[in-house]
């Protein structure tokens, strides 16, 4: 006597359909479907039902879909291999996902990635990222002109470790480590800033003029003054007499006596705050008005 399931396949062979298998045997349908799919899956018989060429892994229009999917390549792009509009791929994309899930068809990871990604990944802004893989040499640009840099870079102590990057300076006053506020931020706050000025300033009033240390129409003027032989009888100028003289402010003039650019002298009969006045050669101070109506611009 026959076992079921070669009554099955039998009738199925003889072209009978799944009702009629279950009318002539006399058993349940559901019966005969679970006997019909057990009988496909091993290969005795064939399944009726259409297949989807698009979602069975075996078509070649499946492995295609996800090879293009996987490179990353657009609905367009795709579209235009299949001959399809790019609706119907990206319906077809997520047939696939429901069916496989999100990885399948998923790009694969690439070498590249666009500056924007690799901020979006090291959690910094995509301006001042740019600004330091330039400096590095590790930008490149892709086919489609975009600016790319390798994954592989990132990883690279001079990125991650950058102020830019990690957020963090050394405050090059007190040498404390601060949070950065803004790209240019050097000091950690405005005690350090004051400091650190008034140490500059001490520092640049303490060393003597030189063309060095000196740049614009101070260097030219100092290079004059040190030329200038002053006459014997010259005439000795306040502040006030001297910055009317050469069209300076009073603060300009007082700058250049801090600098030592200007040579200047003290007052035997006038005072301010009991303190002698300083006074300046008037030679000099012509010497001032022409550096500043031939190289200060109006």
């Amino acid at each position: 006597m026959q076992s079921f399931e070669s009554q099955v396949a039998a009738l199925r062979k003889q072209g009978y359909r799944n009702k009629a298998i279950a009318a002539k045997l006399k058993v349940p349908f559901h019966r005969v479907m679970e006997t019909v799919s057990g009988l496909v899956e091993d290969g005795v018989v064939e399944s009726r039902w259409p297949r989807a060429k698009w979602t069975d892994k075996g078509s070649k229009e499946f492995q295609q879909v996800v090879e293009l999917l996987k490179s990353g390549a657009t609905l367009a792009a795709i579209g235009d291999v299949l001959h399809v509009t790019r609706e119907r791929v990206r319906q077809i994309r997520e047939k696939i996902r429901k069916r496989y899930g999100d990885r399948v068809v998923e790009p694969r990871p690439q070498p590249y990635v666009t500056v924007r990604e690799a901020a979006r990944q090291l959690g910094t802004d995509p301006g001042p990222l740019r600004k330091l893989l330039q400096q590095n040499g590790l930008l490149t640009k892709n086919d489609r002109g975009t600016w790319v840099v390798l994954r592989s870079h990132l990883r690279l102590k001079k990125v991650t470790e950058h102020p830019h990057v990690t957020q963090r300076q050394k405050c090059k006053y007190c040498g404390k480590t601060f949070r950065l506020k803004h790209r240019a931020q050097q000091v950690c706050s405005a005690r350090c800033i004051q400091a650190h000025r008034q140490e500059s300033r001490q520092r640049t009033l303490a060393s003597s003029p030189a063309e060095d240390n000196l740049a614009g129409w101070h260097k030219e003027l100092w290079l004059r003054i040190q030329r200038h032989r002053p006459p014997e009888q010259d005439q000795w100028l306040t502040l006030t007499q001297a910055s009317a003289r050469c069209g300076l402010t009073s603060i300009q003039v007082n700058w250049l006596r801090l600098r030592k650019v200007l040579n200047c002298g003290r007052s035997e009969t006038l005072f301010w705050r009991d303190q002698p006045v300083h006074l300046y050669r008037a030679s000099e101070i012509d010497i001032v008005r022409q550096c500043r109506e031939e190289l200060l611009p109006e």
